[in-house]
């Protein structure tokens, strides 16, 4: 398996944190008190950090996938679509754009979306869009997955930890495992006679997500993940170095809490500030009107524990 790299900032979930903590300092007297929420967060023997108020169990069985009948268009004029699948009990959603003619046999391209305010697959829509143009070739076929709690807009299920609790990063990985071994793989070789030296997909990951494209490469190397592509990864040392779990509770406890955690939401999904932030961590030059509508577009109330969690370290 080959794995590429291309650094250009560590973890961006600090910055959030810092600016955060200044929300509450400014707009919150000292004397407020309120007792935050306890988070179930369990560390096991396998490493793996578990949050939910039901205990889970580990498993790597993958369920039969979905995919939706009727996908409607991303954009009108565009051969980007949305569909769905399932995936232990979760509806979860991915965008799709099938190979161009000649390119059916190549490797297909497993996009992951970054983590953040009102972020989803559609974070890599201009990409699929502009990748394989008629000079280059053509593109193979491209899928964009929605990680379990986000990609709302598009049908996904949300999580609510109170319901249903998740093991970091492993139950991201297992969501994009069921992916590409129920669907992405199968669409590529059903055209293939000798499916014995067939190559598997390329794995790209962006950002503080990287830990999810590790994880997922290295149980299914080869035949499956024959490439892992990361940008703007964190350093080595903050992928390998845990949080600390009483650092981890604080964390979640106070992104969580209805008071602090919600005036900081609040601020943090306005456009002015997510204009800030895109501008800061992810765009070289000033970001769009379009790049800014289609993140509050995602901004929803429900679609913040995924954020909560990340933001938190629980995929350190």
């Amino acid at each position: 398996m080959k794995v590429g790299m291309a650094v250009k900032t560590g973890k961006c979930w600090s910055s959030c944190i810092v600016l955060i903590g200044l929300v509450s300092i400014v707009f919150l007297p000292p004397s407020l008190g309120f007792v935050l929420p306890k988070a179930s967060l369990i560390v096991n023997e396998e490493n793996y950090v578990y949050f939910g108020e039901k205990c889970g169990t580990l498993s790597s069985s993958i369920d039969s996938t979905i995919p939706d009948g009727n996908p409607s268009l991303v954009d009108q004029g565009t051969s980007i679509s949305i569909r769905k699948y399932k995936h232990k009990g979760w509806n979860l959603s991915y965008l799709y754009k099938p190979p161009s003619p000649g390119n059916e046999m190549k490797a297909p391209i497993v996009l992951i979306h970054p983590v953040g305010i009102g972020l989803s697959s559609w974070f890599w829509e201009k990409l699929m869009e502009e990748y394989g143009s008629q000079e280059a070739g053509g593109n193979p076929a491209i899928y964009a997955v929605d990680l379990i709690g986000c990609g709302l807009e598009n049908g996904s299920d949300k999580w609510d930890p109170e319901e249903e609790g998740l093991f970091f990063p492993l139950s991201w990985v297992q969501g994009v495992e069921t992916l590409i071994q129920s669907v992405v793989l199968p669409e590529c070789r059903k055209g293939k006679k000798d499916q014995s030296n067939s190559s598997g997909c390329v794995v790209v990951v962006q950002g503080g997500i990287a830990n999810v494209g590790v994880m997922l490469a290295s149980r299914n190397p080869g035949s499956v993940v024959s490439r892992l592509i990361m940008t703007s990864p964190p350093i080595f040392q903050d992928m390998i170095n845990p949080v600390p779990q009483d650092e981890l509770e604080r964390n979640y406890n106070f992104l969580r809490s209805k008071i602090w955690g919600g005036l900081a939401f609040a601020l943090l999904e306005t456009r002015p500030i997510i204009r800030i932030f895109s501008n800061l961590i992810l765009f070289k030059e000033e970001c769009d009107e379009s790049w800014l509508d289609k993140t509050i577009n995602g901004a929803y109330v429900e679609a913040r524990t995924p954020i909560q969690a990340f933001n938190a370290g629980l995929l350190n």
